[in-house]
């Protein structure tokens, strides 16, 4: 089973990239000084082999909402724009993408939020969906579709929100 966020609507919106991750060389990082892992230095590795860097280990997770998805959806929603979500949770992160909704939501759309797991036996099928207006929009139903430690939090889960 794999877990997949995504967003499907009938129009396109803007795709998001929070990334603060990036690709260097590792002669770069030995130029810039970054310190190599404890078990493997630096002088073991090809010096153009690509590493991933973050200035802080919190900064990986972050927002990005992307045009191409992972898997196919199409049994979830008859929505022909389908953009996959990926973050970390963090209280942040959720008005992060609060604030994308409520600049992204057109006037007499509806857009849907899926957090599903591919592969789960009640794949689309008993999939429980939310529904709300955009005026009522809030933080909280971000936090509750997202954040697993919280008391209202499902499997599998959708919410549905029309303007």
């Amino acid at each position: 089973m794999s877990s997949y966020m995504f967003i499907a609507t009938n129009y396109e919106i803007p795709k998001v990239d929070n990334t603060k991750a990036k690709y260097i060389t590792v002669q770069e990082a030995i130029d810039l000084g970054i310190k190599p892992h404890e078990l493997i230095p630096w002088e073991e590795m090809d010096p153009n082999a690509q590493i991933l860097f973050v200035e802080n280990e919190d900064d990986l997770g972050e927002l990005v909402i992307s045009k191409e998805t992972s898997f196919g959806v199409c049994g979830y929603t008859s929505y022909s724009f389908v953009y996959e979500v990926n973050f970390v949770f963090s209280e942040l992160r959720a008005k992060q993408l609060l604030e994308y909704l409520k600049e992204n939501l057109r006037e007499g759309q509806i857009l849907e939020l899926w957090r599903v797991w591919i592969g789960h036996d009640d794949d689309k099928v008993n999939i429980p969906f939310t529904s709300c207006r955009y005026e009522e929009l809030s933080l909280n139903h971000l936090i509750q579709l997202y954040n697993w430690k919280h008391a209202e939090y499902k499997v599998q889960d959708c919410l549905v929100i029309e303007k």
